[in-house]
């Protein structure tokens, strides 16, 4: 069980992790070779999209897995029946309502946008109307923030957070379950609220966080845990490294993709259990700020620069 230090190391390591994934979420949108390569796909352009490629695909599309894993933790950590109503405040606060009024935000932004003819290009949206219509199309629909389906399937997999407790409450049911949504994942059964993948992030997570809690923290505090933190970062790392050849195969299971993307997390938790932390800055903390506003920023630097240098 961790106390004292220890809680305050686990809630830093989260803290760590959270900042890190968003910056793993910008390198997704900052890709930008088709941006100023004209087409050409040989010499510099090869190799700068192959970077970005590996960048964006192979770091970058970890980051909501990671979220996902990382916030089904932290809702089933010390979970019990009489907390359901407590956790589902919390997270309207820290999940819906931040879902909202970035929704709102974004969309009356490409809203105003969109009528200077500047920056019309910039936007790459023809004049939008203010109506009530269109302003549930950009909460409903997250029309104008798509990287928001992060927080609504976030919001689905909260809504059926009880179905989750009460079927990996059971260690057998538990591991049941998570078999059933591996399989599910194989045959491409797939769900849109919340996503069959997602579904499976956070269900693994559950799993963990009722069943295996000294596992996931027993480090923390203990130097004497540390070497063999650092052994399963690289056991994990070689995992990873597997899972990830397999998903870059032509015709791979999507399993080995999801494999991968737990794979990841679940080794930079480990490594960040063997090395003493930095201290966490205050505005490390805003991770759900730096996820909200990256993605106009990158666009518009992208965008910007490729306008300026004739290239759009």
């Amino acid at each position: 069980m961790v106390t004292g230090s220890g809680e305050r190391r686990f809630h830093d390591q989260i803290s760590w992790l959270m900042f890190l994934f968003s910056i793993f979420v910008i390198w997704v949108h900052s890709y930008n070779v088709d941006l100023f390569s004209g087409g050409a796909q040989d010499g510099v352009w090869s190799l700068a999209d192959r970077i970005e490629n590996f960048v964006s695909v192979g770091l970058g599309q970890i980051a909501v897995p990671g979220f996902f894993l990382l916030s089904s933790y932290l809702f089933f950590r010390n979970f019990s029946w009489d907390k359901l109503l407590r956790k589902w405040k919390s997270r309207g606060f820290s999940v819906l309502i931040p879902y909202v009024v970035w929704n709102l935000i974004y969309y009356l932004g490409y809203m105003a946008a969109s009528r200077f003819l500047a920056i019309r290009s910039v936007v790459g949206r023809d004049i939008i109307p203010f109506s009530v219509q269109e302003i549930w199309r950009a909460v409903s629909q997250y029309a104008y923030a798509p990287i928001f389906w992060y927080l609504y399937q976030l919001i689905f997999l909260i809504i059926v957070s009880p179905m989750i407790y009460a079927l990996v409450k059971n260690r057998a049911v538990g591991l049941f379950w998570i078999v059933g949504l591996v399989f599910a994942v194989h045959l491409h059964l797939d769900m849109r609220h919340p996503n069959t993948d997602a579904l499976l992030y956070y269900s693994v997570a559950a799993y963990f966080a009722v069943h295996r809690r000294g596992l996931v923290e027993r480090s923390m505090g203990e130097e004497a845990m540390r070497n063999r933190c650092m052994a399963e970062s690289v056991a994990g790392v070689i995992i990873s490294v597997f899972c990830y050849r397999r998903m870059m195969t032509p015709g791979a299971d999507v399993l080995w993709t999801c494999f991968y993307r737990m794979a990841v997390p679940m080794t930079c938790w480990a490594f960040a259990c063997g090395i003493r932390l930095p201290k966490v800055r205050p505005w490390m903390r805003q991770s759900m700020f730096l996820y909200a506003i990256h993605f106009v920023v990158v666009r518009f630097v992208n965008k910007g620069a490729a306008l300026l240098t004739g290239h759009v």
